[in-house]
């Protein structure tokens, strides 16, 4: 299984400690640069998928330079860490345009949240990897055709296409509705209907994504799988009724 690769750039020891345990928690994988050593030199040995870097004195450069370097050598993303806020660093760090910016102190979620932010926004900027738009695919790693893998607390479960019912909108996040089980998971109904194959998974109400083989009737304002069934939206019903053949 597959875990981006985390580089983290943090000159004080047990901030770079408490993130190497917390992106652990999360399903990471970790790499240091320790105070001394060259930061591009580091990068071109781990290639990492993403670069935690704090704005002090590194080196013989600042952090917000090194983030610089970084984005004229590698195309990986850059989340800065800082405890300065001040207009001046901003304008700064503005100009390397950076994938985020994190005030320290961080927690999990706000990290979390911004990883995952930073790498699907940098997945969708580069479109000649195995699938458009994956996440991993600008590094030419081999996606897989036929599952995804769901955060479930401090485990990362495959979860079929096949196996996969409905997708249902929850605020900010989503619930994957499967014959015998429900993962929320972090991601929105507009990013989920990116990552799911086109082919299988369509729109069919505001709040709603359907797998089409898994559907076992239409009614006039709903869809019916074996488990239950989830509204049609008025907007959808059209293109809904064009993906099947009806005699």
């Amino acid at each position: 299984m597959l875990k981006p690769k985390i580089l983290i750039s943090e000159d004080e020891v047990i901030i770079a400690e408490n993130l190497i345990n917390c992106l652990e928690g999360l399903g990471y994988e970790t790499c240091t640069i320790k105070p001394g050593e060259d930061a591009l030199t580091i990068i071109r040995e781990k290639s990492p998928d993403l670069v935690l870097l704090t704005i002090c004195a590194h080196s013989t450069k600042d952090g917000i330079e090194t983030g610089m370097h970084i984005k004229q050598e590698f195309s990986i993303p850059v989340i800065y860490l800082t405890t300065h806020a001040d207009t001046a660093t901003l304008e700064r760090a503005k100009k390397t345009e950076p994938a985020g910016l994190l005030l320290k102190p961080y927690n999990e979620n706000s990290l979390r949240c911004a990883i995952e932010i930073a790498l699907y926004n940098h997945g969708h900027q580069h479109k000649d990897g195995k699938l458009n738009g994956h996440p991993y695919a600008h590094k030419g790693y081999e996606v897989a055709a036929d599952y995804i893998f769901v955060k479930v607390k401090h485990r990362i479960i495959k979860v079929l296409y096949k196996h996969i019912l409905w997708v249902e909108a929850y605020d900010n996040y989503s619930f994957i509705v499967t014959a015998d089980q429900k993962y929320l998971v972090s991601s929105t109904l507009k990013d989920m209907e990116g990552k799911l194959p086109p082919h299988t998974f369509v729109r069919v109400h505001r709040s709603y994504i359907a797998n089409l083989d898994m559907i076992e009737a239409l009614e006039e304002n709903s869809v019916v799988f074996a488990k239950g069934d989830i509204p049609i939206g008025k907007s959808y019903k059209k293109t809904l009724m064009s993906r099947f053949n009806i005699i």
